[in-house]
């Protein structure tokens, strides 16, 4: 579920909208000389840092490090030099510039109230995750039991790199890498001597408040063989929208949506000898927002970026982790390592939501409708997400031989998640809801959730190599595991019964992979694969809500399934991975065929806007990527991406009383395009110092309904959205190891709609999300 608010404007703002459009000028003035910047997309911005690779990012996408254009799979990889030339903050930044990398929010009390991220169209945002989350080698990522809480992202400040890995990557991930994986990686201790890295920067936003943002990471070694880093980042994110009175457009708060985030990191290295190297680190961040990202079609002005909400009261939002870490990494013999890594991860994320329209809506049909004993001061729910993930991976590895390298490794994993649902009746606080005493004096519905996943697993891969040019790989992991779920239910909604609910399920699987490459030269690639991912299935509460007993009914059900079964996965994939002219020119290529069984997807409810997971038939995927970048001299880069996903149901899937739930041709996933398209120019102006400037233009389609006319739930409200459209700039210049730069973030103010939703079918008020209006700012970075 999801809702979002906002804020005013006054002669002020007048006067930030005309430095935003004069500043727009100034920087495409500069940009007729030469415009945009690179990218992370696979085999092309990536070439842009220079290294000893022939300019290629050295990653580990299959847990050894190598050049990003030897690695056999589609990778796209963002290091921090390109972040910190895109201004790249936060997941939704890195999304629009990656290819086939679908970051979707979600707005409405009636939607998952979240955010859902997928890999080349994989999305399904119930039951276990599609794509795993990454920071270094530990798993963050969450199953969706309860009210769904979304997965948690590391800002981005003092990150070596972001891999995003294609999937399937089952064989070295694990279960919950069906589609894939988002790496985000850490630097480790200094020990070749001190490094200093600061970032400060300040922001203003047409018709939104100012933004701001300081940050400063410090590593060096103590003595030869010990050696640190410590880092830390502060951000405020100003507002852009606005708060009005339910029913009128009269602005009553300015820009509530405003928020904060926190970030501390520090890692400690030690030597002990020449073969043993232990590092002990701890990541910490603070996330805070007041309010959501929703405004409310109809109120403001959305065409300039003047955003009104009528939420009756602010939803803010709270999620902090921290992830203590062990790794050690021991070269056994002079091309065997043995490397152990054991982390805790532990988060809580709080929530408030307000029901104010959604219950009006359920039970007058209106958003603003009376019903007896309506109190609009007792409409929040408040959701309370814990996780605690205990990981222990080992694995011994040999690489650089002549005819055969190989891993074989061991996981653990131990993680809880306990949810509570305190949900507020809508009504006077002491009335009977129902017939029944609320619950706590002020409560309808109270939910309460604890899941516990077990798993261990097995993995190990061979590259066998008969020429010096032909590498043939096969690899196979099984994992084991095991799932307990308890839920609690009791208020009104239950006849003030409190009813428990458990279940335990355990499972197997084997996912393997075979894969052949060839090099026909050093720099020019060639592969095709063959791989298989899965996500085990779970359990779930029956919907306790009486406004649903219609909707199950019209299913021939009386209560919702408590359990769901697995997915799997299999996907073919050949592509290409080239560089020409010393590294001039980069291009890459892959096609893929996908074909996704038994898919766990979200039944949801017409009328009372709740939902449940069941498996929904069998899905075909076809799609591709294409990148390429061109330096024709020193300086001066010219490139850009595109990316073609075409999932579908392959046969009509049917419900009770032979209702179509999903049918045959209906699309999954996000847009079937997205691209982008970049360039780049640096020239030296003077002793030591150089100009640059640089932008760049993403782009989408637009994006399939989740429900066809004649299928179960099919809601002619919510229209296919639109495709989206987003252009950013930067010109500054490198002096000393300072970089101080000038940027316009959402150039053209593009209002495009990025979700959309409404209370249930037929309601009239609709909220949307939409992009960050027109910002302009001022970066200052150094480094040393």
């Amino acid at each position: 579920m999801n809702t979002f608010a906002a804020g005013n404007r006054s002669g002020s703002r007048s006067h930030r909208r005309f430095l935003a459009s004069s500043c727009a000028v100034l920087a495409l003035a500069g940009a007729s000389q030469a415009t945009f910047a690179a990218d992370g997309a696979a085999a092309s911005g990536a070439a842009a840092a220079a290294d000893d690779n022939n300019g290629a990012i050295v990653v580990t996408a299959q847990r050894r490090a190598q050049s990003v254009n030897d690695v056999p799979l589609s990778v796209a990889v963002t290091d921090r030099k390109e972040m910190d030339q895109q201004g790249i903050r936060s997941i939704s930044d890195l999304s629009r510039m990656t290819p086939a990398l679908n970051f979707a929010p979600s707005s409405g009390v009636s939607a998952n109230n979240g955010s859902n991220i997928s890999i080349r169209g994989m999305a399904s945002d119930v039951g276990s995750a599609t794509t795993a989350i990454y920071i270094d080698d530990t798993p963050i990522q969450i199953r969706n039991v309860g009210y769904y809480g979304g997965n948690p992202y590391p800002k981005v400040f003092d990150l070596d790199r972001v891999e995003v890995l294609y999937g399937p990557q089952g064989t070295l991930f694990g279960a919950s890498a069906e589609g894939g994986a988002v790496r985000f990686i850490t630097p480790g201790p200094d020990y070749d001597g001190m490094h200093l890295y600061t970032r400060d920067q300040v922001s203003f936003t047409q018709e939104g408040s100012p933004s701001y943002e300081t940050g400063l990471a410090v590593g060096a070694p103590i003595t030869d063989n010990l050696a640190f880093r410590v880092s830390g980042w502060y951000q405020h994110q100003g507002g852009y929208i606005d708060q009005v009175a339910q029913g009128t457009d009269d602005v009553i708060k300015k820009d509530i949506n405003s928020g904060n985030s926190k970030v501390f990191r520090a890692s400690l290295g030690w030597k002990p000898t020449d073969t043993l190297t232990i590092t002990p680190a701890f990541y910490y961040q603070r996330t805070h927002q007041d309010s959501r990202n929703d405004y409310w079609e109809g109120y403001g002005v959305t065409s300039d970026a003047d955003y009104h909400s009528g939420v009756y009261a602010l939803e803010p939002s709270t999620d902090t982790f921290y992830l203590p870490s062990m790794k050690v990494e021991w070269k056994v013999a002079p091309n065997i390592d043995f490397i152990s890594n054991t982390s805790y991860f532990a988060r809580k994320q709080e929530q408030t939501l307000n029901y104010a329209t959604y219950f009006s809506t359920l039970r007058s049909g209106s958003a603003f409708g009376t019903y007896a004993n309506k109190d609009l001061d007792n409409m929040n729910d408040y959701l309370t997400m814990k996780q605690k993930n205990f990981i222990q991976e080992a694995r011994l590895q040999s690489y650089g031989n002549q005819l055969i390298d190989w891993t074989a490794g061991v996981f653990y994993s131990h993680t809880k998640q306990d949810f509570s649902n305190y949900t507020a009746s809508g009504r006077t606080p002491g009335v009977l809801v129902n017939g029944y005493t609320q619950y706590d004096g002020q409560f309808s519905y109270v939910n309460l959730v604890h899941a516990k996943d077990e798993q261990i697993a097995g993995y190990a891969s061979v590259d066998v190599k008969p020429t010096d040019k032909l590498t043939v790989t096969a690899a196979v992991r099984y994992s084991h595991d095991t799932f307990d779920f308890t839920n609690v239910g009791d208020g009104p909604t239950t006849a003030n019964v409190r009813t428990v609910t458990t279940a335990n399920m355990k499972e197997g699987a084997w996912t393997p992979k075979f894969g052949v490459t060839y090099k026909a030269t050093p720099n020019n690639m060639l592969y095709v694969s063959a791989t298989k991912g899965f996500r085990p299935g779970g359990a779930q509460a029956a919907i306790a809500s009486d406004l649903c007993a219609g909707d199950l009914a019209t299913l021939g059900l009386t209560t919702s399934p408590t359990a769901y079964k697995s997915d799997s996965l299999w996907s073919y994939e050949a592509g290409s991975k080239n560089t020409f002219f010393g590294g001039k020119v980069s291009l890459g290529a892959s096609i893929y065929l996908m074909k996704w069984t038994n898919i766990q997807q979200s039944v949801r409810l017409p009328t009372c806007s709740f939902s449940f997971i069941s498996n929904l038939g069998n899905a075909t995927g076809k799609g591709g990527e294409l990148s390429a970048e061109v330096r024709p001299f020193q300086g001066f880069n010219l490139g850009a991406n595109l990316a073609y996903v075409h999932l579908t149901y392959d046969h009509d899937a049917f419900g009770g009383n032979g209702l179509l739930l999903k049918a045959a041709g209906q699309h999954i996933g996000g847009p079937a395009w997205t691209g982008h398209v970049y360039s780049s120019y640096e020239m030296p102006v003077g002793e030591d110092v150089k100009a640059y400037v640089r932008g760049d233009y993403t782009f989408s389609s637009h994006t399939y309904q989740t429900a066809v006319s004649g299928a179960y739930g099919y809601d002619s409200g919510l229209t296919d959205l639109p495709g989206t459209n987003y252009v950013a700039m930067r010109a500054g210049a490198r002096f000393s190891g300072v970089d101080l730069s000038f940027f316009v973030d959402n150039l053209l103010n593009s209002h495009d709609v990025l979700s959309r939703g409404h209370d249930s079918i037929g309601a009239s008020l609709y909220y949307d999300q939409s992009f960050q209006p027109r910002t302009v700012g001022l970066t200052l970075q150094y480094s040393y």
